[in-house]
C-alpha cells in the first residue's frame, strides 16, 4: 500500500510528458484563431472587391448620357471589376443591378454568393459571415 502512494507521489510530482499537455491544450484553439484570421481577411478583401465593383461601375455610370447607356456602362465596369475578385468568391457571376433615381442620380448594386468559395466550404470550424456580399453606390447625374 504504502508502495503505491509513493509511486503515485511521485507521479504527482514529474514533469515528464507536462510540455506535450500544454502543447495538446494550447494547439487547438491557436491553430483555429491562426485559420480565423486567414478566412476573415480573404472575406474582407472579397467584400471590397464587391464594393470596388459597385464604386468603378457608378464611377463609369457618369460618362454616360442616358439612362440606358449609364446603365450599359454602369454595368460593364462593375462586371470588369468583380471579374478580378473570382477566386475569392468562389467563381460566382456577380448579380448587377443599376437603378437610375431620375434628376437626383444613378445607383449601381452589386452583389455576389460566396457559397461556392473556399472560404465558406472548408472554414465549418470557425463562425463564419453571410455568404452573401452586396454593395449600392449612388452618384449624382453631375447637375449643380
Amino acid at each position: 500500500m504504502r508502495a503505491t502512494v509513493r509511486r503515485i507521489g511521485r507521479l504527482i510530482a514529474s514533469n515528464c510528458g507536462l510540455a506535450a499537455i500544454e502543447f495538446a491544450l494550447l494547439a487547438p484553439p491557436l491553430l483555429m484563431m491562426a485559420f480565423a484570421i486567414v478566412v476573415y481577411s480573404i472575406y474582407f478583401t472579397a467584400m471590397m472587391g464587391v464594393r470596388e465593383a459597385a464604386a468603378e461601375g457608378a464611377r463609369a455610370a457618369v460618362a454616360g448620357l442616358s439612362s440606358t447607356e449609364r446603365a450599359s456602362l454602369a454595368s460593364t465596369r462593375a462586371r470588369e471589376v468583380a471579374e478580378t475578385y473570382a477566386a475569392l468568391t468562389g467563381g460566382a457571376a456577380p448579380s448587377i443591378t443599376t437603378t437610375s433615381l431620375g434628376s437626383a442620380g444613378f445607383s449601381v448594386t452589386v452583389s455576389c454568393d460566396m457559397s461556392a468559395s473556399p472560404i465558406m466550404r472548408y472554414g465549418r470550424f470557425v463562425p463564419l459571415p453571410s455568404p452573401h456580399v452586396a454593395a449600392t453606390v449612388t452618384v449624382n447625374n453631375g447637375s449643380y
